[in-house]
Parts: C-alpha cells; structure tokens; sequence
C-alpha cells in the first residue's frame, strides 16, 4: 500500500511539473491568454455601463473573466488529453506502466490548476487596477474555500469527459468545440445564472463554474442580489458534485484500462 501511494504521488509530480513549468517556457501563450480574457472581460463592462447597471455588474464581470481560464484548462488540458496522448502514441506507454492511470491526469490537474491560476491571477488584477473594481474581504477565507471546492467538482468532470472524449477518438474534438460555447453561456460568467431561468438553471447548475461563480459573487460582491441559491447551498451542492464526479471519473478510468487491455483498441491511432 506504502509503494502504491508513493508511485501514485511521484506520478503525480512528475506530470504536474511539467504542466506548470513546461507551459510557461512558451510566454507567447501566457500573454496571448491573459490579454484574451482581459479584452473579453473589458467588453462586457463597457456594456453593462453603458447600459447604466450597477457597479457589481462590474465586479461579476471582474469574477467571471478570472474563474473562466479554469474551465477552459479543464476542456483543453484534462477532458482531451487521453485522446491527444493517443493520437501521440503515449496512450499505451501510459497504460502499461506501474502507475495508475488516474495519477496522470490528478497530476496534469493539479499542474493545469496551478498554472490556470497565474493567468486567472492577472486578468483579476487588471480588472481590478484599470476599472477600479471594489471587493470586499470580509469573507475571503470562505471564498477560498468555495474556490477550492469549485475547482475540485470542475477538475473532477474533466476526468470524466477525458475518458468519455477517449471513446469518441476523432469526434472528440468536435465534441469539445460543441460543449464550449454552450457551457459558457450557461455558467453565466459574464452575467447572472439566475438570468437563464429555472429551467436552464437546473440543467446549469450541474456545471460546477455555475454555482461556484455564483457562490463567490455573493460573497465578495456586497450588492449582489441575484443569486441563484445562498451559497451555503451552493457550496453543498459542490461538494456532492465533486463526489459524484470523483466516484465516476475513477470507474471511468478503470474502464479505460480494462477495455485497453482486453482488446488493445484504445491505444490505436485514429481508432
């Protein structure tokens, strides 16, 4: 058990080291990414004041350019990796290593978060410094904690869509180009989830982004009014969604596994 869970957490290193520095060696992309999700964000402000709302519209704004990264790590760095190592020729290297499988992608998870983060860190202060939005700290170790858990349920749904994405071999990358969109829209990052309408909201809400967004406005924005659920609510919900994700993503892999060895299909390319 001792040599399980070491080979586990060198594992897990080993593929975080390189999500976090091997990214960063290419500063093209970090600026690209960061300018992107500031004009992104700066567009939807200019509007909303144009209209005349109130000034937490700016800060919801603010939030949702920095929590929209993270999403889109989950997408492009978790749910499709499985098919790009495939497509690479890693895939059978991976599976028939000592280590499980779940420690490359907890590990390129956990890179992807902590690199994610940088970039999240600078649109959040630039939207901070250039239009002087205003957050309160009052519950920031709360905050925090919603953070934590948000990230947890949206990595956690990546696994699963890795394994799911797998399956699909060429029509996964369609298949992400088809759920982005969509997703964006309904986590509501640059407006209210509460907008969308009961209906759409119960479908939103099992998007972890939804109810984490939402959570952390109401407690870092004071005027912010239209919310979803109380974020003890929402915060609750996450947790169980993490879970559920949890438990799934781990079948999901063994699935993989056991399918890649039976029939040795899922480490062929373009099948």
């Amino acid at each position: 058990m001792k040599k399980q869970l070491l080979l586990f957490l060198r594992t897990l290193n080993a593929r975080a080291y390189v999500r976090i520095f091997g990214q960063m060696r290419e500063a093209t992309w970090v600026v690209a990414s960061v300018l992107g999700g500031f004009f992104t964000m700066t567009t939807y402000i200019y509007l909303y004041r144009t209209l005349g709302t109130g000034s937490e519209f700016s800060g919801l704004v603010v939030l949702g350019g920095f929590m929209t990264p993270f999403f889109m790590n989950v997408l492009w760095g978790v749910a499709m990796q499985l098919y790009w190592e495939k497509e690479m020729g890693n895939l059978e290297l991976m599976l028939v290593s000592p280590a499980p499988l779940s420690a490359f992608l907890v590990g390129l998870s956990v890179g992807g978060a902590m690199h994610t983060l940088l970039r999240s860190l600078a649109v959040l202060f630039f939207g901070i410094a250039v239009f002087k939005v205003q957050f309160t700290v009052l519950h920031l170790p709360l905050a925090l904690f919603v953070f934590l858990v948000t990230l947890f349920s949206m990595y956690g749904l990546g696994i699963v869509f890795s394994s799911l994405f797998l399956y699909h071999g060429r029509d996964a990358w369609r298949t992400a180009d088809l759920v982005m969109e969509p997703t964006n829209v309904l986590s509501g990052s640059y407006f209210p989830a509460r907008f969308l309408g009961l209906g759409l909201v119960g479908i939103a809400a099992l998007i972890p982004t939804t109810l984490g967004l939402d959570a952390l406005r109401q407690l870092l924005v004071p005027s912010f009014t239209v919310k979803v659920l109380g974020w003890r609510w929402e915060l609750l919900i996450l947790i169980g969604l993490g879970l559920v994700f949890a438990f799934i993503a781990s079948w999901a892999l063994r699935s993989v596994e056991y399918k890649a060895r039976r029939d040795a299909r899922l480490t062929l390319r373009w099948q």
